[in-house]
């Protein structure tokens, strides 16, 4: 059984783990630094404010001209004294006179001393517009978003289950709301559908992947997941002050795929790629459930949408075999997650229950993560970021329990493999 000697949700001053000014750079380490594309993301303000409206994300967007204008402007300063001190530095190598040599040092050392002042009054500056402004605009909507309303995209409402007399939940305890144990057949299905899931995409030529239960607070900024949604683990040596904390997400999520594709170069003929992984999720919604989680990159949009639809053929593959009434629903852009450009949850309901539940989903984040965590491949001297394909297949304590309440037992599963 893993111990963890202490985790909660201390709400601590926070200052981003994923962009660390030069100002911290004695008191923090920074693991990543993020690709910060200004340009696409200002071309167009029309696009990008429709896109916050269709989400709901309130954004004071006079607040961020100004410090776009405000960071622009010292950015280019910079680069201005960068380039006028090594003017400085070629013409005192050329030149002969002691008096023009010594006007010229004097402008070298006025030029520094410029440069020292303005980095660091530019460390709030950039503080205030990367990190608490920039960092946190979400990505993109994809064309295929429904504005408004969510969009059924496929429904099968008959079954293939075996007729049964009911077992209902026997084999469930509920210690509240949110906690189940698992015992005798709900245990063995827990161990069992994962294992049969993660077949499919096999069969379809994914590579089975083993993900780490913890990351950091870099990753998770990276996704913009909300810090209060994953577990903080309280680490005995961990400083108060420290920013790349530990959280427990468990191997079936999405961020435990992170990590491994964080500053990672990989050549162009890797792509596209297509893992999945059997794991455990942890939150402070579900607790503790086993999940199955597929991740896909790709060089380009067109290519990662296809990917995207033929994975939700293998959902829909999986889901037929297991038999219980099931629903694939276009989710609007009001109900997406910062980081997603588009997403499709899996409802399922119960063979006796027309309520469906969420058990899975699927997203397109198109090049926004890998950029985040720097994520690319070359073309030439051109710089990439593959588009990602990030999703849960299936999480089964939710399944278990339609599968109880209509009646199907462990032994029952055998259909699963016809």
């Amino acid at each position: 059984m893993l111990r963890i000697r202490s985790i909660g949700i201390p709400r601590r001053v926070f200052s981003s783990a994923l962009y660390v000014t030069g100002d911290k750079a004695k008191e923090q380490y920074a693991p990543l630094i993020p690709y910060l594309d200004f340009q696409s993301k200002f071309a167009d303000i029309e696009k990008l404010q429709r896109n916050l409206r269709l989400r709901r994300y309130q954004l004071d967007f006079e607040t961020l001209r100004q410090q776009w204008e405000l960071y622009r402007s010292m950015e280019l300063r910079k680069r201005d004294i960068e380039t006028r001190r090594t003017e400085l530095r070629d013409l005192i190598a050329k030149a002969t006179n002691e008096e023009t040599i010594k006007q010229l040092k004097l402008q070298a050392t006025l030029a520094k001393a410029d440069l020292k002042s303005l980095r660091e009054s530019s460390y709030s500056v950039a503080d205030t517009f990367v990190a608490e402004t920039f960092l946190k605009i979400p990505n993109e909507l994809h064309e295929r978003t429904p504005a408004e309303e969510a969009v059924i995209l496929y429904e099968k409402s008959q079954n293939v289950i075996p007729a049964s007399n009911g077992i209902g939940e026997e084999w469930l305890e509920e210690y509240a709301s949110t906690s189940t144990y698992m015992k005798e057949d709900a245990a063995l299905m827990d161990l069992f559908l994962p294992i049969k899931c993660a077949e499919v995409f096999q069969d379809a030529g994914h590579t089975l992947f083993s993900n780490p239960d913890f990351v950091r607070t870099v990753l998770v900024e990276a996704a913009q997941e909300d810090l209060d949604s994953v577990y903080l683990v309280n680490e005995e040596e961990a400083l108060e002050h420290t920013l790349n904390r530990l959280h427990l997400c468990g191997g079936g999520s999405m961020l435990s795929f992170l990590g491994y594709l964080t500053k990672l170069l990989v050549f162009p003929t890797v792509l596209p790629i297509r893992l999945i992984a059997n794991g455990k999720q942890y939150s402070y919604e579900k607790p503790q459930t086993s999940a199955v989680q597929t991740l896909l990159a790709a060089k380009q949009d067109e290519e990662a949408i296809r990917m995207f639809d033929e994975t939700l053929e293998l959902y829909r593959r999986f889901y037929d075999r297991l038999g219980l009434p099931y629903r694939l629903v276009m989710v609007p852009a009001c109900e997406l997650k910062s980081a997603e450009a588009l997403r499709v949850n899996v409802e399922v309901a119960g063979v006796n229950d027309s309520r469906f539940v969420s058990v899975g989903n699927l997203s397109y984040y198109a090049d926004f993560i890998s950029k985040r965590i720097a994520f690319n491949y070359s073309e030439g001297k051109v710089q990439k970021f593959p588009h990602l394909v990030i999703g849960t297949v299936a999480i089964t304590s939710e399944i278990i329990k339609l599968l109880l309440n209509s009646g199907v037992s462990f032994r029952d599963l055998g259909y699963l493999t016809s």
